[in-house]
């Protein structure tokens, strides 16, 4: 097989750096229960925001005697901030928001607070990425024939929060959907889609759905799994992975279309996205698809994605996603307390990328085992490295829904625990 594609920057971080506590609170960006990596991009987020002059908006947490206490969210914008749309990086995505917003299917969980006012939704990343591939399908097509060029010839169109039937008892008879679904024509000329699960600093922990007899048949009508019963395809996070891949294989099985692949996309440095698309594959019989008309399985890393956007032309949208959410040598020398970087004083390329493909898929052989990676652990603080920074140039967020069978109003994962008064969790994000 080909070579993985490189990064979009050569850095040298191997893992998200540890941050001190009293740096990540100095920038209103300490959550306790972050892992290294959450912990890493809550603080770049709250950078980004103050690069832009933008106020912090609020975090608000529940205290053990019932009241609430409210800090500052460096990671959020403030009402007025996120009303104006800054949490976007061009006004023809702002726009592209609101029609979408307006216009959702019935049932969406868009969480339209999380999506305009944290800089850390997952929904607000891949409206920020994929926006502008929707509103220009030659772009697209660039892009995705350069990520899977065995199954795409053409894009025709990309959709976001969507669902072929929210509790279609044909389906799965719940609110399952994907994060988006990129159409597509194959090099076969057949119409097909890419079913896509974008995940960015969440821990793959949770929520589960409740557990549905609609569950169990289509894990083993679809023909996906080794084990369908195996407990681990029914454990938090794999779950979502089986529930989204068994109904992009109803739609092919009840000729919706007449191929389709999943794609789970994730940051290189959030282990927790790897470990789990891992360990998911290696409980298919063949991640690749066995046949024709079953579906596929491809993780491909955020920096893979950039990468292909950046050689579709794109450098520019490709530069500004990569310094705002992944640019974690600029908190890395924060913590190092190395001077900030020098502008580039050439409009150099990021660099010369093979280009990306759908070789890099885990095999059924590899398995990996879920490891902690709390940002509270204790440990020795990261090599001092040489590090370097592009900044971004000038041009102008969670799921909103845990999509299980009981919609709630965040897919932010509650972990109940004994806390102290000053003491924020993973509800943060």
């Amino acid at each position: 097989s080909s070579p993985s594609p490189a990064p979009l920057l050569q850095s040298p971080l191997a893992y998200a750096p540890f941050l001190p506590t009293d740096l990540l609170r100095q920038h209103g960006a300490f959550i306790a229960t972050d892992t290294r990596f959450a912990a890493a991009t809550r603080l770049l987020a709250a950078l980004w925001r103050a690069d832009r002059g933008l106020t912090a908006g609020l975090h608000v947490r529940r205290l053990p005697n019932g009241r609430t206490r409210s800090s500052p969210a460096g990671w959020r914008l403030r009402p007025d901030a996120a009303k104006a749309d800054a949490a976007f990086f061009s006004a023809e995505t702002a726009a592209f928001v609101q029609k979408a917003l307006v216009l959702r299917e019935p049932g969406a969980l868009w969480d339209e607070a999380k999506i305009r006012g944290n800089l850390l939704s997952s929904a607000g990343l891949a409206l920020n990425l994929f926006v502008a591939q929707a509103l220009d399908l030659t772009l697209a097509t660039r892009v995705w024939a350069r990520l899977l060029p065995d199954f795409v010839h053409q894009v025709t169109a990309i959709r976001f929060e969507t669902s072929p039937g929210r509790d279609d008892p044909t389906y799965l008879g719940d609110g399952t959907a994907f994060d988006l679904v990129v159409d597509v024509i194959t090099p076969d000329g057949e119409p097909a889609f890419i079913a896509i699960k974008l995940k960015f600093i969440e821990a793959m922990v949770g929520p589960a759905a409740s557990p549905r007899p609609r569950y169990t048949e289509t894990a083993h009508e679809s023909r996906l799994f080794v084990d369908p019963a195996n407990p681990l395809l029914y454990r938090p996070g794999l779950e979502q992975l089986r529930r989204e891949h068994c109904l992009a294989q109803l739609m092919v099985d009840q000729s919706v279309t007449s191929r389709a692949c999943f794609v789970l996309v994730g940051p290189r440095l959030n282990r927790r996205v790897t470990a789990s698309a891992k360990l998911y594959a290696a409980q298919l019989v063949n991640p690749a698809g066995a046949s024709p008309d079953r579906v596929g399985f491809v993780h491909l890393t955020l920096e893979t994605v950039l990468a292909a956007l950046h050689a579709a032309g794109a450098e520019e949208q490709a530069e500004a996603i990569f310094v705002r959410y992944l640019d974690l040598d600029r908190v890395a020398a924060l913590a190092l307390g190395d001077p900030p970087p020098e502008p580039p004083t050439t409009a150099a390329p990021l660099l010369l990328l093979p280009a990306p493909s759908s070789t890099d898929v885990p095999t059924a052989a590899a398995r990996a085992r879920a490891c902690p990676d709390r940002q509270t652990q204790t440990g020795p603080r990261p090599k001092r490295l040489a590090l370097t920074r592009r900044r971004e140039p000038d041009i102008a967020q969670s799921k909103a829904g845990a999509k299980t069978g009981r919609p709630t109003p965040s897919s932010t994962y509650t972990r109940r625990q004994r806390r102290s008064p000053d003491v924020s969790s993973s509800e943060a994000l």
